[in-house]
C-alpha cells in the first residue's frame, strides 16, 4: 500500500484550520479518539481555549490493513457531556467505523449536538466527518508514529 508521510509542520497547519472553522462551532466539549486523535485533540483544545477535553479509546486496527471485526470502546468517556455540543476528533476517517461507535456512544450519554472533525479522510469511508483537511487513498503516517530509524555506520 502507498504511504505519505506527514511532517510535524504539515499537522499543525492542518489542526490550525480545523480550529478556524471549529471557532465558529463553538464545542463545549472536544472528545479525543485515542490513539491517533489525541494529539490533534489536545492541539485543538489549546487553541480554541477554554473547550472541555475528554478522552476515548476505541480498539480496531491491529496493523496496517488488519482489523477487528467490530471496533471495541477500551476506555469510555468519563465526566458529564449532556446537553452539550461535542466535536469527536480522530486523526483519520478510514473505515468509519471507529467514529461509528464514538457516535453512538455519544449520543447514547446525551450530547446535545455532535460533529466530527478528522484531519484525513479516506474516500471509501462510512463516516464522512462534518470537517476534514484532506483526502487520500493511501496509507497515512503521521509524525507521532514509528519511522524507521537510519543508523549511521
Amino acid at each position: 500500500m502507498d504511504k505519505v508521510y506527514l511532517t510535524w509542520w504539515q499537522v499543525d497547519r492542518a489542526i490550525f484550520s480545523l480550529a478556524d472553522v471549529l471557532r465558529d462551532y463553538k464545542p463545549d466539549v472536544i472528545i479525543g479518539i485515542a490513539r491517533g486523535g489525541l494529539i490533534p485533540a489536545v492541539r485543538l483544545s489549546h487553541i480554541l481555549g477554554e473547550v472541555e477535553l475528554k478522552v476515548i479509546d476505541v480498539k480496531f486496527y491491529k496493523g496496517i490493513d488488519e482489523r477487528a471485526e467490530r471496533p471495541t470502546i477500551t476506555i469510555p468517556i468519563h465526566g458529564d457531556i449532556e446537553g452539550k455540543k461535542v466535536i469527536i476528533v480522530d486523526d483519520v476517517s478510514d473505515t468509519g467505523k471507529t467514529l461509528q461507535v464514538v457516535i453512538e456512544e455519544v449520543k447514547k450519554r446525551g450530547a446535545k449536538d455532535i460533529k466530527i472533525a478528522c484531519l484525513a479522510m479516506k474516500p471509501w469511508t462510512s463516516v464522512v466527518p462534518d470537517f476534514y483537511v484532506f483526502r487520500t487513498d493511501k496509507w497515512i503516517v503521521f509524525p507521532w508514529e514509528e519511522f524507521p530509524v537510519v543508523a549511521r555506520e
